[in-house]
């Protein structure tokens, strides 16, 4: 079985998608990066993959607007479970002593710690990414300046190698995000 998911390893999304496959006993499973929603209701529709995961809403940033774009007028495609998973934001830099110019992550995690980024560093600018592990991956290969801070998963900064500055800076200590498993509705 195939689950697309929006999304990099180390995602908050693979993260849900290996949730669904525990919650339903699915042994057998291949988790499909797909970067985006838009890529997974594609493969979807295409038959690609079986399932789809991709967040719905961030009890903070609100609906996450690229998924519903993605599901807008797809009458063939339904949620079929929904799950709440607690998301722990990391800011992580090129190496210990880097200096913080901007900040670059998927829109729903710079939205998520925009208080306490600002905080930290008023005058940083924010960069959106298409996922918060594809940016700690851009950091590390240089697809970023080294003043570049990224907010990702801790597991995502720890595997590009990077240094992590500060741990759970989520503006909501309870920040919770719901993912929502689809599938194509039989016909």
């Amino acid at each position: 079985m195939k689950i697309g998911y929006m999304g990099i390893p180390f995602s908050n999304s693979e993260e849900a998608a290996a949730l669904f496959a525990r919650r339903n006993r699915w042994n057998d499973v291949v988790l499909v990066p797909l970067m985006c929603a838009a890529s997974v209701v594609k493969e979807l529709e295409n038959g690609n993959i079986d399932y789809g995961v991709v967040a719905t809403c961030n009890i903070v940033a609100g609906p996450v607007i690229e998924t519903a774009d993605s599901l807008r007028g797809k009458d063939d495609i339904e949620m079929h479970q929904t799950i709440d998973v607690p998301i722990h934001h990391c800011l992580f830099v090129k190496e210990e002593g880097c200096s913080v110019e901007t900040v670059a992550s998927h829109i729903q995690a710079l939205m998520q710690t925009d208080g306490n980024i600002g905080k930290m560093f008023p005058d940083a600018k924010r960069t959106e990414v298409e996922d918060t592990a594809y940016a700690a991956e851009m950091l590390a290969d240089g697809s970023l300046p080294d003043n570049a801070g990224v907010v990702c998963r801790k597991d995502a900064g720890e595997h590009y190698g990077l240094y992590m500055l500060a741990e759970n800076i989520e503006d909501d200590r309870d920040n919770m995000t719901s993912f929502s498993l689809l599938r194509l509705i039989s016909r």
